[in-house]
Order: structure tokens, then sequence, then C-alpha cells
């Protein structure tokens, strides 16, 4: 019983390393639950996967679904790649994108990437995916996860509306290393900053890649924006951000004025953390097109189109007043002289 209990709270940590696929459920009550059948070659204590891997290796790896409800329920089982969420979080989905970065996704290597499993109360069964690294070699560690989602029966449209609680689902990492010796450290280049529109908001996007087989977190993240004056006009500072290996960072730094002015900016982006710091600096010049573009979609420019909606709509509703007392005093006087 002890171990059962290690064994699924395991499921919901990753060894101390914040960037680790947090198990997320959505619901008021745990529908199932997911244990994983830890291989001979796992690397640590760790309770998700975290293997040792060589060119040679073909395995299996088997997870563990239990129906812990009283109905029949399917849970679809999907494998996915990690990628760096503007959010700050390491997160996961079925894209492949490392390739882009010079790394490689966790799902090239896995077949069956989506199987469905359907379960009766509280039956248990395994589900496999194949991992299959014959002949590949890689530095660093490739990061990715697998996703446990209850699949509900399809509701019609009233229903649908009237409930919208999400599925409940489940995820469990995986992490894959050649080597057990130190990883290399993070390599970050900026890609662009352009400015865009972001919660309503005008802001700067400054894209950042990480090109090493290395994730990590505990970034604290501080940008400033300052105009031709050098005056501060906006930035963004946070803690606690993520970092995938291979992956590209979308930092999001609001101008603190509610409409964009054309111009030229520039902004200074510095991250730090215990495996390493770097400082970017870059120019932006923002012409009246592409202020124009942006102010048009932000919440300032939905406010002003409103406010114009309903002056437009008085004035027509004044005229149309207008032109009914106009029509009644006609009609009164051609009534009044027909009388005569």
């Amino acid at each position: 019983m002890k171990k059962f209990l290690q064994n699924a709270i395991g499921v919901f940590l990753f060894i101390g390393f914040v960037y680790f696929p947090v198990t997320r459920g959505y619901a008021e009550t745990t529908k199932f639950t997911v244990t994983p059948e830890l291989p001979q070659n796992q690397a640590s204590e760790a309770t998700y996967f975290d293997l040792l891997v060589n060119k040679e290796t073909v395995q299996e790896l088997t997870i563990t679904i239990h129906n812990t409800s009283s109905e029949e329920i399917t849970v679809a089982a999907d494998a996915l790649n990690s990628y760096s969420a503007s959010t700050g979080i390491i997160s996961y989905q079925k894209k492949k994108t490392a390739e882009e970065y010079g790394g490689k996704s966790f799902t090239e290597f896995v077949s069956k990437q989506h199987q469905d499993i359907r379960l009766k109360p509280d039956e248990q069964r395994n589900v496999s995916f194949k991992l299959d690294l014959k002949d590949v070699e890689f530095p660093g560690e490739i990061l990715g996860a697998f996703l446990f989602e209850e699949i509900k029966p399809q509701a019609t449209a009233t229903e649908s509306d009237a409930n919208l609680e999400s599925n409940y689902q489940l995820q469990l990492g995986v992490r894959m290393r050649q080597s057990l010796q130190e990883l290399p450290k993070p390599e970050l280049k900026l890609i662009e900053t352009k400015a865009v529109e972001k919660n309503g908001k005008p802001a700067l996007k400054s894209s950042i890649s990480n090109v090493r087989p290395v994730a990590f977190g505990n970034i604290s993240v501080n940008t400033v924006i300052r105009d031709k004056n050098r005056a501060v006009v906006g930035g963004f500072k946070s803690e606690n951000f993520q970092f995938a290996q291979n992956s590209v960072l979308d930092l999001y730094s609001e101008f603190g004025q509610e409409e964009l002015k054309p111009g030229t900016y520039t902004i200074r982006i510095e991250l730090s953390s215990q495996r390493g710091t770097w400082v970017f600096d870059d120019k932006v010049v923002i012409d009246r097109q592409a202020a124009k573009a942006v102010n048009q979609t932000t919440i300032y420019a939905a406010a002003i189109a409103q406010r114009n909606f309903l002056f437009y709509l008085l004035i027509a509703i004044i005229i149309l007043l207008i032109a009914i007392i106009l029509f009644l005093l006609v009609k009164r006087r051609k009534n009044s002289d027909e009388s005569e």
C-alpha cells in the first residue's frame, strides 16, 4: 500500500526539476489514475520515465490505467512534445518543433502515438508505447509526456452550453538521456522583436531561442522598453519562468500607454538563472501603418469603436426623429389647407 501511494504521488513530481510536466486534472472527482511501470534503464528513483537510453534502445513504455469511478469511461492516451509557452511554463503538444532549433522531438521515436482505452468501473488496463531509438544519437536531453484524457460522449449544443466543465486529464512525463554526465549550458539567442497586441494592449513580442538540448527553470525575466528620448514606456517582470530544450520562448512586454505611437523604441531583455545570465538589446522602428494595425486590435480601439457606434446611432435616431416631426408637421399643414 505504501509503495502504491508513493507511485501515485510520484506521478505528480519530477525529482525537483521545475520544468517537468505537472499532472493536471479538471474535474470534481478523480476519474482514473495512471502508474508507470518503470523499466530497468530507469536512471533515477523518480516515478516518471527518467530513461538512460542508447542507440540500440528499442523498448515498450507501459502505463497502468485504473478506472476509479463507478462508470464506464474511455481514456485517450497521446504522446506529446515539449515546448516553451509564453506563460513561462514548459508545456506539451502534438506538434514537432524541436527540429527547428537544432533538436529532436520526443514523438519522432514513439509509435502508436494515439490510443483509446475503454475501462469498466474499477478496471485496470495496461497501455504501451513503443520507443525506438535504433541508430539514434543525441546530446543532452529530450523531454516529452503522455497525456491521458477522458473522452466524454458527444453532447448536444444545449448540453454543451450548460456544462462547460473540461475533461479530466493527467500528464506523465518522460525524460531521455544517453549520458549521466552534466548537461550542456543553455545557449539563448534573440530572434526578433516586433510590435503586437497582447491581452488587448500594445506590446513588443521578443522571440528568444534555446538552441541547446537542455531544459531549465527558475528564470528571472526583466524587460524595459524606452522611447527615442530614453524614457521608460513599458516593460515586463516575472519570476520562475521555464525554458524547454531546443525551443523558442515568446516574451511579451506591454506598453504603458493605451495607444501605440509610431517611432523608434529600444528594449532590454534580461534573463537570469542558476544556469546563466543573458542580456539582449534590440531596436524596433514602428511606422504609422504598423502602429495603426496594432491599435485597431486593442481594448482601447474597441472602446473607441463602441463609443463611435453609440454616437452615430444617436445621430441616426435624432435624424429619424426630426424626419418624423417634419413629416407630421407637413401632414398637419396639408390637412389644414385641405380643410380650409
